[in-house]
């Protein structure tokens, strides 16, 4: 596979751009911390249809992010979450514009089964303050549609509104 949009995907409830638009934002994310902290091994990625489900894994070995630096909290439904407030604006301001928070945020929205965890040496989950973090991975789930039933529209990144 080149691209993720040679991916050929099941009947999913959202696009498959949608879904290659949230993947895209996670590995552009875990790619990012290989090349700023210098690691030489690959990003996995992998995605699976089975049991009536779109499975993807993400693990990579980029040291892992403290989650208190986002402007969210890792656990908040992804409706309470504010892309306009005064933390997105301090995170961008924070990095410069270089990064905007929106990868989890994304993955959040088009997929109802999403888990993030920080992974040891042996890919076994650990906590993020314990010392031990090798990398990040992350678990996504998307229902496969059964034939006759309608996709819902979604949009996970809100239209901004224009100045006057």
């Amino acid at each position: 596979m080149e691209s993720f949009a040679e991916i050929g995907y099941p009947p999913l409830p959202v696009k498959g751009e949608l879904v290659s638009y949230a993947l895209l934002e996670l590995v552009s994310n875990s790619l990012r911390a290989h090349r700023e902290r210098g690691v030489g091994e690959p990003v996995r990625v992998g995605i699976e249809a089975r049991d009536n489900e779109l499975s993807v894994t993400i693990l990579d070995a980029g040291r892992g992010f403290d989650p208190s630096r986002l402007p969210y909290k890792l656990d908040e439904p992804v409706d309470r979450i504010d892309l306009m407030g005064a933390a997105f604006a301090a995170y961008r301001e924070r990095y410069g514009g270089s990064r905007f928070g929106m990868g989890i945020y994304v993955a959040k929205t088009v997929f109802p089964r999403f888990r993030l965890s920080f992974v040891d040496r042996e890919n076994k989950p650990c906590p993020w303050f314990s010392g031990a973090v090798r990398g990040t991975r992350i678990d996504l789930g998307l229902p496969i549609l059964s034939p006759g039933v309608a996709r819902r529209e979604l949009n996970p990144v809100p239209e901004l509104e224009a100045a006057p």
